[in-house]
């Protein structure tokens, strides 16, 4: 049950990542919400692997789980080391933005 959960949860806040994504407007901005959506992804490719495993217990599906629990550490990975890098820099370009917006008006 919490496998599933994690199924649907991850993969909603993926699809409400990518759009968030695709709404906003700087180029850091949009890095950092593609690093949450890789992380969340990867908790996806992870839950996936091990449910894949206990469910057939098969040689093959420890295969194939091993390599989706592979690929969702390596998502999860690299997107925490993308949004640690774009989180500071990310909320400088948002705060120049809403400088940049005030002073127009």
């Amino acid at each position: 049950m919490l496998l599933i959960l994690l199924f649907v949860v991850s993969l909603v806040l993926y699809v409400y990542f990518k759009v968030v994504q695709a709404r906003v407007k700087g180029p850091l901005e949009k890095g950092w919400y593609s690093a949450k959506g890789s992380i969340a992804i990867g908790i996806f490719f992870i839950a996936f692997g091990i449910n894949a495993y206990l469910t057939l217990g098969t040689t093959i599906a420890a295969f194939v789980a091993l390599l989706f629990v592979a690929f969702g550490l390596a998502n999860v990975y690299f997107g925490w080391k993308q949004y640690r890098k774009l989180l500071p820099l990310a909320r400088k370009e948002v705060e120049e933005q809403k400088r940049s917006e005030s002073s127009e008006s």
